[in-house]
C-alpha cells in the first residue's frame, strides 16, 4: 500500500493494539511509564492522536526501561516482536521499539535493506539520570554526543571545532566498529543513573541532551484519556510538555500539520520479506 492508499486511521488501530499490550505488561509487572512527545500532547490537546500523527511514543525511567527488556521475552503477548536499539548494530536509534509481525511500516528508501524487522510499531524512549555536578554534566553530554555520532555514522553538519572533531572521530575507528563504540559511550552516559540526580533526559538527539526535565518526573503518574481509553502519563504532563514544545496549546500553521515520518509502504497482515518483489517497490502506483 502506497502513501496516497494509506488512510492514517486503520494505522492508527493497529498501533494503539500494540499499546494496549504494552501497557498490560508494564502495569502487570508495576512498572512505570507514561505517554510521551507527540502521543502525550495528542492526549492533552486533542483526546487522541494529533490528526496528522503517525506513531505511538511512551517513555519509562532507565531501571524500569531495563526490566521490560529483560521480561519481554518471557512475556511478550503473541505477535508483538522487541526491536532493541542495543542489540542490531543496523537499528539506528537509540530506543527500542515493540513491532507487530506480519505487518510492513516502511518509512526509508533504505530500510528494506536492514536485517531488524519492519512491521508497524511504538517506540519506546528511556530516561537518563543527569548529574548534579556541573563537570559531570558535561562529561555526560560529551559522552552522548559520541554515542549520537557513532550511531548514525556521519557528522552532524556542525561547523567549526565540533564539526572538524566529528570528522576526526569518525575516520580514526572503522566503520564496522561504530556500533560498538556508540553502545561504550551510551553506558558511559548512564554512569550516574544510580545516583542522585538534578533532572532527566532523553538523549535522542544532540539538542535533547541539553533538554532537562524534572527529576521527579515518574514518582506521580495519572491516567488520561488517549483514543476513548485511559493510559498512564505523567502527573506534570503540561510541565513536560511545556518543556519539549514551548506553547504547546497552540496549533502549527497549517503548512506544518503533516506526517513526520509518512511512511512509503505499508501492509497489515505481511511482513516486508513476505511481499513480492513488485509490492516492495517504492515507486507512484500503476
Amino acid at each position: 500500500m502506497r502513501p496516497e492508499e494509506i488512510d492514517m486511521k486503520d494505522v492508527w488501530a493497529v498501533e494503539q493494539s500494540i499499546l494496549d499490550q504494552i501497557a498490560r505488561v508494564c502495569d502487570d509487572h508495576g512498572l512505570r511509564w507514561s505517554l510521551a512527545y507527540g502521543t502525550l500532547l495528542g492526549a492533552v490537546r486533542h483526546g487522541g492522536f494529533i490528526p496528522w500523527d503517525d506513531d505511538v511514543d511512551i517513555m519509562m525511567p532507565r531501571e524500569d526501561y531495563e526490566k521490560l527488556m529483560a521480561l519481554w521475552p518471557e512475556v511478550a503477548p503473541a505477535g508483538l516482536i522487541l526491536d532493541r536499539c542495543d542489540r542490531d548494530p543496523e537499528n539506528c536509534n537509540v530506543f527500542s521499539k515493540v513491532r507487530k509481525d506480519h505487518t510492513t511500516f516502511l518509512q526509508f528508501p533504505n530500510e528494506g535493506q536492514a536485517a531488524h524487522h519492519k512491521g508497524i510499531f511504538n517506540d519506546i524512549f528511556p530516561a537518563e539520570h543527569v548529574p548534579k555536578g556541573k563537570l559531570a554534566r558535561k562529561l555526560q553530554f560529551a559522552d552522548f554526543a559520541v554515542m549520537l555520532l557513532f550511531n548514525r555514522g556521519y557528522p552532524s553538519g556542525s561547523g567549526g571545532l565540533v564539526g572538524l572533531a566529528e570528522r576526526i572521530l569518525l575516520r580514526l575507528v572503522p566503520r564496522k566498529k561504530y556500533f560498538a563504540v556508540s553502545q561504550v559511550f551510551a553506558r558511559r552516559g548512564r554512569r550516574w543513573n544510580d545516583k542522585p540526580a538534578a533532572a532527566l533526559i532523553y538523549p535522542v538527539t544532540i539538542r535533547d541532551c541539553k533538554r532537562y526535565y524534572p527529576a521527579d518526573l515518574f514518582d506521580d503518574l495519572q491516567r488520561i484519556q488517549f483514543q476513548g481509553k485511559r493510559y498512564s502519563a505523567f502527573a506534570k504532563a503540561e510541565e513536560f510538555l511545556t518543556i519539549r514544545y514551548g506553547d504547546f496549546r497552540r496549533l502549527p500553521p497549517k503548512e506544518e500539520q503533516v506526517w513526520k515520518h509518512p511512511p512509503l509502504l505499508i501492509d497489515y497482515t505481511r511482513n516486508y520479506e513476505e511481499l513480492s518483489p513488485a509490492e516492495r517497490e517504492l515507486g507512484p502506483a500503476s
